[in-house]
């Protein structure tokens, strides 16, 4: 049965983008009126005047660009470009693959694509940019996969700068990287050059680790210096936020996690959070049934399928050293649905039949139809996931249409 298009009564492209765009301006408003005393400015803030230190990238460029323009509204402005980017890019390659309705509600989960403008105190930060360089790999990963004209070794330089631009952003990157590793080796499998994909892959894996998590992990000195550097051009920079965390080791962090998670309350929203915000990839999972593709993406070398388990895994394990669930959960879930496309880029396949009829009953029934627009604005509108909360307090909270934080 050929597929059956969203009824004409069922497109909501513009209301998406009108919401969409009022809550980036309230984000963007909220993030200009606070600066440089929030949060989200000090952690852009952290640069290399002090020394070589992980996140610094972003830092860097912005104190180097702060010679010429105030950065406030510049990076707003470009934020904006990149996060309006990255839903346009995200939802053309999806629908290349995916059932434009399946697609739909993917798009209105408010701890996937929305989460940057659902909580304030993520707007701004570099979860977005990362989606974006996750989106980029994908992306070259899919051509590996699918285009035979294209050098191997050209997209393996690709992927790899892309992911040490990810490294230099945030050291989150290392934990969504290794599905498409694995995807990477999907492609040297093929050419019975699994080891080179093995030596390769190993010596960017423990490079990064050795230089990101122990290496240049920094220290309360090169907090002081990077504070110093930015007080020049505003001084009332007071440095008390997430400045003040630079050179805290990885293990007094995890300690500080663990005891965050002894609460009930917040780790039983932290699951509540989960489910909601992953009923979209579920009913992919359900459309879709994706483990026979998987396998045979991966049926080239057993050492990769043996692989795919911990790279499954690696996206979650985040959450066990940190407490910001809203923002590392998003991460997780985007990670699953951009390996996914790759996937059903390499490997097509059809929908099940009763999404079909779903849809024909969908165009004959308006009833039916207000149902789904209300199932939309309540799903999407009425809760949303916040990124942290203090221990006791629960990180699914009312969403905007009934509580704007």
């Amino acid at each position: 049965m050929a597929e059956q298009p969203i009824p004409k009564e069922l497109r909501f492209p513009a209301i998406y983008t009108l919401i969409v765009t009022a809550l980036l301006v309230y984000a963007a408003v909220v993030l200009y009126q606070h600066f440089p005393n929030m949060y989200t400015w000090e952690e852009l803030f952290i640069n290399y005047e002090g020394g070589f230190i992980r996140r610094g990238l972003i830092g860097q460029l912005l104190f180097w660009a702060d010679r010429v323009v105030p950065i406030a509204i510049c990076y707003l402005l470009l934020y904006t470009v990149i996060f309006y980017a990255f839903l346009y890019i995200s939802c053309k390659k999806l629908l290349e693959v995916f059932d434009s309705l399946v697609v739909a509600f993917l798009f209105i989960s408010p701890l996937l694509f929305l989460l940057p403008v659902m909580d304030r105190y993520i707007f701004g930060r570099k979860d977005a940019l990362i989606g974006f360089l996750l989106l980029c790999i994908a992306q070259a990963c899919a051509k590996c996969l699918t285009q035979k004209k294209i050098s191997l070794y050209t997209q393996t330089a690709l992927i790899s700068i892309l992911f040490m631009t990810g490294m230099l952003i945030h050291e989150m990157m290392i934990f969504y990287f290794p599905l498409f590793a694995v995807l990477l080796g999907v492609a040297y499998a093929r050419q019975k050059k699994i080891g080179q994909w093995l030596f390769m892959t190993g010596i960017l894996f423990a490079a990064t680790l050795l230089l990101f998590a122990v290496i240049f992990a920094g220290d309360a000195g090169m907090g002081e210096a990077i504070c110093a550097s930015w007080r020049q051009s505003y001084p009332e920079l007071t440095c008390k936020r997430a400045l003040r965390f630079i050179g805290i080791s990885l293990y007094d962090n995890a300690a500080y996690a663990f005891q965050y998670h002894m609460n009930w309350v917040t780790m039983g929203s932290g699951c509540l959070g989960a489910f909601l915000g992953g009923l979209p990839l579920l009913f992919l999972w359900k459309v879709y049934r994706p483990c026979e593709a998987i396998r045979d993406v991966l049926s080239p070398s057993r050492m990769l399928r043996f692989a795919f388990w911990p790279a499954l895994f690696a996206p979650v394990v985040v959450l066990a050293i940190n407490i910001d669930y809203g923002r590392f959960l998003s991460m997780a879930f985007l990670t699953y649905l951009f390996f996914l496309y790759v996937v059903f880029s390499a490997r097509p396949q059809a929908a099940a039949p009763w999404l079909n009829r779903l849809k024909e009953a969908l165009a004959a029934s308006p009833r039916l139809r207000y149902a789904i627009y209300l199932f939309a604005v309540a799903y999407g509108l009425c809760w949303r996931m916040v990124c942290y909360q203090p221990s006791g307090e629960s990180y699914v909270i009312p969403g905007v249409l009934l509580y704007l934080q």
